[in-house]
């Protein structure tokens, strides 16, 4: 059985990080059979998460996974052409390298937020941690750039990535079709976790305001993260 080393389930995802998400979504695309085993920090060749243990050794980071996924046998685009899943590459890293971070600004950074999930994320972590973290968090974000932005900013910056990807979707249920692909299985946990956020920001509002990503994430909570609940229930 395959064993995907994940940070644990948190306000109300499968977990607390998109990529570990993404990866549990992927798994069930393949359907292989798999168990998560949690972990509050991180751990593995790179010292982050997803790891995916398996019979020829371990496999690090969600894309890496993917690849792994695909030469066992599991086609995550059937049907597609080269510029196909070249366009849906691309809509899967719009959503990893850049929305994702507009998330991680509020969850670290953002006073309305940070309050409420620090407590989630870092139970049972020792006394002090907290200031630590946030600074580290600050500190990495204002190197890569989107903790320079003021909010009206971000925010902007966010709706052009909303935008596109509703002009993606379109008029169907996921975003290249009829059925779930990998760009799903990406995208779903970003948007998810922008509307779990615990606290009224720009990014949080500008997602609600947009219905069809609304529906989406709708969708895509009932197709994809329900059949993790049993996988998630026993582990947890």
């Amino acid at each position: 059985m395959l064993t995907l080393i994940s940070f644990p389930p948190t306000l109300g995802e499968p977990s607390n990080s998109p990529f570990c998400a993404k990866a549990m979504i992927l798994l069930e695309m393949s359907g292989l059979d798999w168990q998560p085993r949690f972990v509050p920090m991180p751990e593995g060749p790179y010292g982050k998460l997803p790891v995916l243990e398996t019979p020829q050794g371990v496999v690090p980071d969600s894309a890496l996974i993917q690849k792994w996924l695909e030469a066992q046998g599991t086609d995550f685009f059937p049907g597609f052409d080269l510029a196909a899943r070249g366009m849906a590459l691309a809509v899967m890293r719009m959503a990893e390298e850049s929305l994702r971070w507009q998330v991680a600004h509020d969850r670290w950074l953002d006073a309305r937020v940070w309050p409420q999930f620090f407590p989630e994320v870092f139970k049972g972590m020792p006394e002090g941690l907290e200031a630590k973290v946030q600074e580290g968090q600050r500190q990495g974000m204002t190197w890569h750039g989107v903790a320079r932005y003021s909010e009206e900013d971000r925010c902007t910056l966010a709706e052009m990535d909303l935008d596109a990807l509703i002009a993606v979707l379109g008029e169907g249920p996921w975003l290249f079709g009829a059925k779930p692909t990998a760009a799903d299985a990406s995208v779903l946990p970003v948007l998810s976790m922008i509307d779990r956020l615990p606290g009224e920001t720009a990014l949080r509002r500008a997602l609600r305001a947009r219905q069809p990503l609304m529906d989406y994430v709708a969708r895509g909570r009932e197709a994809l993260y329900a059949p993790l609940n049993d996988r998630l229930y026993v582990s947890g």
